[in-house]
């Protein structure tokens, strides 16, 4: 792994809270940054991909809900499924 040095700065609390972890855990202050910044990265990818997916599935119950209001009264007694059905028979069929 190739490596950069970079400067830093950080209040003192912390970097007295960094000395003594690295103290106790018997690590180096490089390794501990770089495990950090990894698992906060991480933490923060997916906490943005399950909003998308939050927000993705509202989308989607949002969109049911239109197509089950206009979806009452199909012609002939037809339940939606039926109609679906049907429909993808018909398109399936053309190809």
């Amino acid at each position: 792994m190739n490596s950069k040095r970079i400067n830093i700065t950080i209040p003192e609390k912390n970097l007295k809270e960094i000395n003594e972890f690295c103290a106790t855990e018997k690590m180096g202050k490089s390794q501990l940054i770089r495990e950090a910044t990894a698992q906060y990265i991480a933490s923060i990818k997916k906490q943005k991909e399950e909003e998308r997916r939050r927000r993705d599935i509202e989308r989607a119950m949002k969109i049911q809900e239109q197509l089950r209001a206009k979806s009452k009264n199909f012609p002939y007694g037809k339940s939606a499924v039926e109609e679906i059905r049907e429909w993808r028979d018909r398109n399936l069929k053309k190809k």
